[in-house]
């Protein structure tokens, strides 16, 4: 199922980037579709994923990883929907797959002991469907080939609806039978163990939330870097597939390096090389290291997020998605900044890095 939500969301957000770029902003109001859009996409998907927890809670065991797939097809069908006819719709499509594919993933993954390797797997095609979308849309590939993508993703969620069907039932955990007093979370078919400092109750309930923020301004960072951060050899499509697919196993390394070596240590040491690897970031080679080594930390943040609240999976993905939203705004309405160029990154990257360390710190996650 991983793979399968790993291939939709490529064809989505792909089909999403050819329908805004190729079809929606360049015949209508730009500035208040593109906005429409993101919000739509990126800030709803909180929302959805809090109502999606409420469904799942109702059902227990019985259908708990059936209602993700459905909602995911759902998203799939409103996208399809929206690419020919309002970005509003588009949007609505992109926050639902996302929502629905995401929980349908966190699911797998924990039941199958990746720990965090299927979240990398799942959110790293989204960068190469934006850039291969943009790239069509910008050439006006033949619109046959929208036709051709409409087909695949209908198959891949007719295809999505059987594989649900086999796919073995998820128990949903009461986060009220975890104890911070044992230091441990027990969840079905692995344990997640957390070593909290605090002893004081109010810090140790604290704690969590805590973890939260910071993970959140985590993305809002990575979300803004990325939208400041020009790189002058990104001039062809040679380069500009590099970068993106540099991004693509960046996200994929940081689930299954986490998972080896433990959050901590490659969150501090991703992120450190980033920082020194964006002052040199002029350089193709250096450029290429800093965004692999950036976006290692999307699934972790991702990861650390599901652990921390283990029964609403749905609010932690869309909780984090909507700081992708919060650090979009800034550069969508042209604030100033003081420091600009390189050093946005190399600066994103240590604020990062001592946001994790003080989380992980405060709340030490063994995984």
């Amino acid at each position: 199922m991983t793979s399968l939500y790993s291939l939709l969301h490529l064809l989505v957000d792909g089909i999403c980037a050819f329908s805004m770029f190729g079809r929606f902003l360049p015949h209508g109001n730009q500035t208040i579709n593109f906005l429409l859009y993101n919000f739509c996409a990126f800030a709803l998907q909180m929302p959805f994923g809090t109502i999606l927890d409420f469904f799942i809670k109702q059902e227990k065991c019985s259908r708990t990883t059936k209602i993700p797939c459905f909602v995911a097809i759902i998203g799939v069908l409103f996208t399809l929907l929206g690419t020919f006819t309002h970005p509003i719709l588009l949007g609505i499509g992109n926050a639902l797959f996302h929502v629905g594919g995401g929980v349908g993933t966190i699911y797998e993954d924990h039941a199958k002991h990746w720990k965090g390797r299927g979240l990398g797997i799942f959110v790293a095609p989204g960068a190469l469907g934006l850039y291969l979308g943009t790239l069509a849309a910008k050439n006006e590939i033949a619109q046959d080939w929208l036709w051709i993508i409409c087909s695949i993703m209908l198959l891949c969620c007719a295809f999505a609806i059987n594989q649900a069907r086999k796919f073995l039932p998820f128990c949903y955990i009461e986060q009220s039978s975890a104890s911070f007093d044992n230091s441990t979370f027990t969840m079905q078919n692995g344990t997640v163990s957390y070593n909290v400092y605090p002893q004081n109750s109010t810090q140790r309930n604290l704690a969590p939330l805590c973890v939260a923020l910071c993970c959140l301004l985590v993305v809002i960072l990575r979300s803004y870097v990325g939208m400041k951060v020009l790189f002058p050899w990104k001039t062809s499509i040679f380069s500009g597939v590099l970068a993106v697919m540099s991004i693509v196993f960046g996200k994929i390394a940081g689930g299954f390096l986490a998972a080896r070596y433990g959050i901590l240590k490659i969150s501090i040491t991703s992120l450190f090389f980033a920082a020194i690897a964006y002052l040199c970031s002029d350089i193709m080679l250096f450029g290429i290291i800093a965004l692999f080594l950036f976006n290692m930390t999307m699934p972790i943040t991702l990861y650390l997020m599901v652990c921390l609240f283990l029964r609403m999976p749905g609010f932690s993905f869309g909780f984090l998605t909507f700081g992708l939203f919060l650090g979009f705004l800034p550069a969508y309405f042209g604030f100033p900044t003081i420091i600009s160029g390189n050093l946005i990154g190399c600066v994103g990257s240590v604020l990062s890095m001592l946001l994790l360390y003080a989380s992980l710190h405060t709340t030490s996650c063994s995984i």
